[in-house]
């Protein structure tokens, strides 16, 4: 079986059941161990609930995280497809959810090129210029500089802009470095 990594389209759907999975086979432990230490001692008050208690800890932070995977919604189906006839279907990242002190940004599909960033979202409450300042704070701390960041929410402007990029000389400026400081403070 492939394995799936992030920035590819299925990412997003197979990382929420991974973690609904995860959260549900945590609780259930916990639950375990407290129904077992209840069986055996016909009390609450015993070292097997100490357990289950504690087991709630991982249980509580898988539970937290799934929440934060469950309100993404990705890119829309239509959407990726326009993308991907477009480029080709491993063009690109999809599905990235950048989080940051006072916003959450959904990209729907990013491009790192030509010492550029990028970014499509067809989400109106996403804000471009706090996105693009994010991210260049986001490399800047990486020691990454002389990058261009820019969100575009018309995808009919976004792939003109990527069309181009890819019609420059090609300018070797780092891209995996860029793009794996992005993967790393995106869900």
């Amino acid at each position: 079986m492939k394995k799936i990594k992030k920035g590819e389209y299925s990412y997003l759907s197979w990382r929420k059941r991974k973690e609904i999975g995860q959260t549900i086979l945590l609780f259930g432990i916990s639950a375990a161990i407290f129904i077992l230490g209840y069986i055996t001692t016909n009390t609450k008050s015993n070292l097997l609930t100490i357990v289950a208690v504690l087991g709630c800890l991982p249980a509580s932070k898988s539970a937290v995280s799934m929440i934060m995977y469950l309100r993404i919604k990705g890119c829309p189906q239509d959407i990726q497809e326009i993308i991907s006839s477009h480029f080709g279907k491993d063009f690109g990242s999809y599905n990235l959810y950048f989080t940051s002190e006072h916003k959450n940004y959904e990209i729907h599909h990013l491009v790192v090129k030509n010492l550029s960033v990028i970014a499509y979202s067809s989400n109106q409450k996403t804000e471009a210029a706090a996105f693009e300042e994010h991210i260049k704070t986001v490399l800047k701390r990486d020691g990454i500089t002389n990058y261009n960041v820019k969100l575009y929410q018309d995808l009919d402007k976004y792939l003109n802009r990527v069309d181009q990029l890819l019609l420059l000389k090609q300018e070797n400026g780092g891209e995996d470095s860029v793009l794996s400081t992005l993967f790393a403070v995106s869900l």
